[in-house]
């Protein structure tokens, strides 16, 4: 017999759910707005920003699907959850930089969003199942 996922389980559930909606909905958000008027050679402060925008869509995407796997149990969701988390940890800390020069705002967001990262790799390092 199959067990339900723990509340840890749902706690990162939960918050792969919460980072990859508000990643994606953010960015599409963006683009429609004409964010990236050139494509790929649209420039910002100096750097190309469309890679960082795949990059970002495609952990939004990621934190999505690894969400969905952890919740049916699938083997393969706890390893992507923790490669997912390890990328959000990666551009939540990127970020926060971007935060502190241009949008204060977003700071909070960033801040909860890497410490968020951290606690899921904590949780997933212990977990027996990888």
């Amino acid at each position: 017999m199959r067990r339900g996922p723990d509340a840890g389980s749902k706690i990162l559930v939960i918050f792969l759910l919460l980072i990859g909606f508000s990643m994606c909905g953010y960015w599409a958000i963006q683009l429609s707005s004409g964010f990236l008027f050139l494509g790929l050679g649209t420039v910002r402060n100096d750097s190309y920003i469309a890679w960082h925008v795949v990059a970002e869509v495609l952990t939004g995407i990621l934190a999505l699907f690894s969400a969905y796997l952890v919740l049916i149990r699938h083997p393969t969701g706890w390893r992507l959850a923790m490669f997912t988390c390890g990328m959000l940890l990666y551009t939540g800390v990127n970020s926060i930089g971007w935060g502190l020069l241009h949008d204060v705002g977003f700071l909070l967001l960033f801040i909860i969003s890497s410490i968020g990262a951290l606690f899921g790799l904590i949780y997933l390092i212990g977990r027996d199942e990888m």
